[in-house]
């Protein structure tokens, strides 16, 4: 009974550093990625008539949205 109990409660442990490791599987987008990306995200900008003071947070924000849902890394900054 011991080791059942303990199996109940090591189990759950084993489940979330399996998901944590597939979780940290993102790579780094390539250089032609991130440049269509914070394209799209500067147009989407003018489409919102986002202020050039706001500009660039605005993209920076837009681009790791974008990078992180096709399962890329996020970036510390973009060229616009």
């Amino acid at each position: 009974m011991n080791k059942a109990l303990l199996a109940l409660i090591v189990a759950p442990f084993f489940v979330l550093s399996a998901a944590n490791a597939v979780a940290n599987d993102a790579t780094d987008a390539s250089t032609e990625t991130i440049q269509e990306f914070t394209e799209m995200c500067v147009s989407w900008a003018k489409e919102d008539d986002v202020s050039n003071e706001e500009l660039y947070n605005y993209v920076l924000k837009c681009v790791n949205d974008e990078l992180t849902s096709e399962g890329y890394n996020k970036v510390t900054a973009v060229k616009i």
